[in-house]
């Protein structure tokens, strides 16, 4: 080993134990990550804050070289739009990325430019535009593809594959805790009913994790319909399942379920078909928007629609999921009819 230049102090590692040694250095907080590690035929040289560190290994002097740190990938973002003329301020800083696609909000000039370098700081293939809106008969976004192919994604999140494609499907990134908690739900020989199915957001976990004895699930809009079969197979929960391509009012099950989801804002208003298909004590899970001066009785609208037809209930919880939009909350609101 033999002192290679002057002006900084590092570490000669033996290269066959380099790699432990520098673990530990890391977990110390021992090491300069502003100056590159270098190496020779023999030792790494790690460039350390400084020379007092205990170490059983030779401290010699290296000439520095410095670090290049990328920037954050808004950085870079905004470092290549800057060229184009693009205003900054109006660049958004977040984005919601779904497999190899990502969904932006902008409505500054130049977007399929500024789509572009996304897509290229970013590593996505496609990317869309945020317009504002859902359709909710069906659910389908209002996005525009800006950037790249568009078509179906595959989107991984809580050990669940979903595939879809972000300009028909709507997929909601503040539903991700609903979605996650549906593997801790307690449906262990049980009969499940997912009356607004789409593409599998809740039923396809329950299928994974929660072991039930059936799930029955219906989906109106055929684009989804297609994705929530097609999910189904390819997390491999298809002996669970019988799906149906059918408005939920119309669908009467084979057999009365004990839990049903209905995952749709408009679910108070299929209340009734929901209590054609549910066992007595049977719970149903009730998706609905409930406005900010009514969230201290969040579950004063279910609580009416069951009265009026003339249901014994009792409301074992209602909670706040996200916020909608202003003026009004998404709330699930948890009932066992009697």
């Amino acid at each position: 080993m033999k002192r290679i230049g002057m002006g900084m102090k590092a570490i000669a590692l033996p290269r066959d134990i380099a790699d432990k040694e520098l673990k530990r250095l890391l977990r110390a907080d021992s090491v300069d990550r502003t100056h590159r590690i270098t190496a020779d035929s023999n030792f790494v040289y790690v460039p350390i804050l400084t020379d007092q560190v205990s170490s059983k290994f030779g401290v010699v002097d290296v000439d520095p070289v410095d670090r290049t740190l990328p920037g954050s990938p808004v950085e870079q973002v905004k470092e290549k739009a800057a060229g184009h003329g693009i205003p900054l301020e109006a660049i958004p800083e977040r984005w919601v990325r779904y497999g190899d696609s990502i969904v932006i909000r902008y409505d500054g000039k130049d977007p399929s430019l500024l789509a572009g370098i996304f897509a290229e700081v970013l590593g996505v293939k496609s990317v869309y535009r945020y317009r504002g809106g859902v359709r909710y008969s069906t659910r389908k976004p209002s996005v525009e593809l800006l950037f790249g192919p568009g078509g179906s994604v595959t989107h991984l999140e809580n050990g669940i594959r979903y595939t879809f494609d972000p300009a028909e499907i709507l997929f909601s990134p503040g539903n991700v805790g609903i979605r996650t908690s549906m593997k801790r739900l307690d449906v262990r020989n049980k009969t499940v009913y997912d009356m607004f199915a789409g593409i599998g957001y809740f039923s396809i976990p329950i299928a994974k994790y929660g072991s039930p004895n059936h799930i029955y699930a219906a989906e109106i809009n055929p684009v989804s319909y297609e994705y929530l079969e097609s999910n189904i197979a390819r997390n491999k929960v298809k002996k669970f399942f019988t799906i149906y391509n059918d408005d939920c009012k119309s669908v009467i099950l084979p057999e009365k379920v004990d839990l049903i989801i209905m995952g749709h804002y408009s679910s108070p208003s299929f209340l009734p078909d929901a209590l054609k298909n549910l066992n007595p004590a049977g719970v149903i899970m009730i998706h609905h928007l409930v406005s900010t001066e009514n969230l201290p009785s969040s579950a004063a609208e279910i609580e009416k629609k069951l009265l009026d037809i003339c249901a014994s209930f009792n409301i074992l919880s209602s909670r706040v999921v996200k916020s909608y939009s202003p003026h009004h909350w998404h709330v699930i609101t948890e009932v066992q009819i009697a």
